[in-house]
């Protein structure tokens, strides 16, 4: 059933999230043995980006500092590389040359333990679904049917061969060890070419940053991916196991749905001929598609299923023998408001892989702000659940982009730590103190964090006007507006007054 498809795909997001974690840590690690290696400030006697990569790109070994140097002497060297060469080979340098020959060592230990965090993960999910898959189609069967049956226990064997199974040309455990490979020696030509160009730490940063949100985004794709071909392939079983001979192929009904799924939907087939990217999903990366028993016309018109409405912008239930091609024809075709819809959805496809990274990336700075200091509390909140707490106002996002974009903030998460009476935050320069033991909720906490954060922001306080501006900021996000009434002006002034006897207006 296609609702099982959508649980399915809410917990293959949910394992997602865990790999983007390991592979934000790994970035924060990398970084933040990278800060006393690069300069503060961007040094003269550089190489250009062009020349750093076609010196790199000459280069047998790219973990070698010494290799680095030979290539460098090798060519005929222009003012600026012999002054690079100087400076590389000074007394002075040497420590940072140490240090950075070790961070080039310490990037494939980092991605190893990357690799096998993701493999845990993934492998753990992926046997808990397949059997999930199973026994939810066998389920669903009897349901339908009216009929209850005998059926034979999915077993680890069979979840093994389907985990197994080369699908795409490539066993997923073999392509999550690629893209950490890849992923390593990108960050490691990165350090050199930090090193060649004269990048400063917080450029090489950013680099660094982008680099493991693009490698978050390929694990992402492949969960999802792997995640629709085990429960496809289970569910096959399962038609088995009931001797259901037919399936019926099942696209989303939406905008976003390739060209193949909606040529498919609808279609039947043999479940014997059953072939992933041909006939059965998935179809392509990021599938959404599903299927379904073969049942008689008359019973299938009877149930229905879910479909968008580019009209109201809402989900709404359909027919559940509706194909994608008479859903098009009735909410799309010839109704200018959807039609423009789709070719949004046509445009921004062309750049979801880089807004999937953007997205990644400012993810990965707005939780590298975040410190934990804990003297024994178990339930924490997490940089994930606030940031998206954040995002559902207008205040909230500002405050998210605020804190992405600014490296020098410190954002300290205080649990069971001594705090001033009745506080619930503190700004002090740079660092910010959330006392959430105190705060408790996740909504608390996002208050909270939009009230310090205006502080810094416009480097406001010890004043009654300025926890005037903040409280009011607190509040727009509190009630998800970006104005408050004269009323609700007039209370905050008289609250602020009452709680801050002792400052002055101004």
């Amino acid at each position: 059933m296609a609702w099982d498809m959508y649980e399915q795909m809410e917990d293959a997001e949910a394992t997602a999230d865990l790999v983007a974690r390991v592979y934000r840590s790994a970035s924060s690690q990398i970084v933040f043995a990278a800060q006393d290696i690069f300069e503060k400030y961007m040094t003269k006697h550089k190489l250009s980006q062009t020349e750093a990569w076609n010196l790199l790109n000459r280069m047998q070994d790219n973990d070698s500092i010494e290799m680095l140097l030979l290539e460098l002497k090798n060519k005929n060297s222009g003012e600026n590389k012999q002054e690079l060469i100087k400076e590389l080979e000074a007394p002075a340098y040497r420590v940072r040359i140490e240090r950075l020959q070790d961070l080039l060592q310490q990037v494939d230990a980092v991605m190893k333990n990357v690799y096998q965090q993701e493999q845990q993960f993934d492998t753990s999910f992926f046997e808990q679904l397949a059997e999930n898959a199973y026994y939810k189609t066998i389920y669903n069967t009897q349901c339908r049917t009216g009929l209850g049956f005998s059926f034979s226990h999915v077993d680890q064997k069979q979840v093994d061969r389907a985990l197994r199974m080369n699908w795409s040309g490539k066993h997923y455990s073999n392509r999550i060890w690629k893209n950490t490979d890849d992923l390593a020696k990108t960050v490691k030509d990165e350090l050199l070419v930090s090193l060649l160009t004269g990048r400063t730490d917080r450029e090489t940063a950013a680099v660094i940053t982008e680099k493991f949100g693009g490698g978050a985004i390929k694990a992402r794709r492949l969960i999802r991916t792997e995640s629709c071909f085990l429960s496809g392939e289970l569910t096959a079983q399962a038609y088995e196991e009931c001797d259901i001979q037919k399936y019926r192929y099942v696209a989303t009904l939406d905008l976003r749905t390739s060209k193949i799924c909606r040529e498919l939907d609808g279609k039947t087939f043999l479940v014997s001929q059953r072939q992933a990217g041909k006939n059965y999903p998935p179809m392509h990366p990021w599938c959404r598609s599903t299927t379904i028993s073969v049942i008689d016309d008359e019973t299938l018109s009877k149930m229905t299923r879910a479909a968008y409405n580019p009209e109201t912008g809402r989900t709404e239930r359909v027919p559940a023998n509706m194909t994608y091609k008479e859903w098009y024809e009735k909410y799309v075709k010839g109704n200018p408001d959807a039609e423009v819809q789709e070719k949004a959805v046509k445009n921004a496809s062309v750049d979801w892989k880089q807004y999937d990274q953007y997205r990644e990336s400012r993810q990965s700075k707005f939780s590298e702000r975040f410190t934990e200091l804990n003297n024994g509390q178990k339930d924490t909140i997490t940089a994930r659940r606030l940031m998206n707490n954040l995002n559902k106002t207008e205040v909230g996002k500002e405050t998210v982009s605020y804190i992405s974009e600014h490296p020098e903030l410190n954002i300290n998460m205080c649990y069971k730590v001594d705090a001033p009476e009745d506080v619930l935050g503190l700004q002090d320069g740079n660092d910010i103190y959330i006392y959430a033991s105190r705060t408790a909720t996740v909504q608390k906490t996002a208050e909270t964090i939009v009230h310090e954060v205006t502080h810094h922001r416009y480097d406001i306080g010890g004043n009654q006007w300025s926890e005037c501006v903040c409280r009011a900021q607190e509040i727009k996000h509190r009630k998800g507006v970006d104005k408050l009434t004269g009323e609700e002006l007039r209370d905050i002034i008289k609250s602020v007054k009452k709680d801050y006897p002792d400052y002055k207006w101004r």
